[in-house]
């Protein structure tokens, strides 16, 4: 199951949804991943238990280079973010 929180959020009220990530009740047999906006994908990640995974919510297609405000998959995977969501309706 994957939810994302596009554009919204702030540390607070991403703190206290992780919170309620952490202590509610998760099926064992269902894969839980959250789309976080980009600020605040290494605050997530510090925060949910391993069994909530953590998606950003796009990447680019190089590793590194002068593409200005992009997200490389190589950035992605050393925050360990091992999902993205791409192909974005609204973009």
């Amino acid at each position: 199951v994957g939810g994302n929180w596009k554009m919204n959020g702030d540390k607070a009220s991403i703190t206290e949804l992780c919170k309620v990530l952490t202590t509610g009740p998760l099926n064992a047999d269902t894969e839980v991943v959250v789309g976080c906006p980009a600020p605040y994908l290494t605050l997530a990640r510090s925060l949910l238990p391993a069994s909530v995974d953590v998606a950003a919510q796009n990447c680019y297609k190089v590793a590194k280079g002068a593409f200005t405000g992009e997200i490389s998959p190589a950035m992605l995977k050393d925050l360990n973010i091992g999902w993205v969501i791409l192909g974005h309706s609204e973009r």
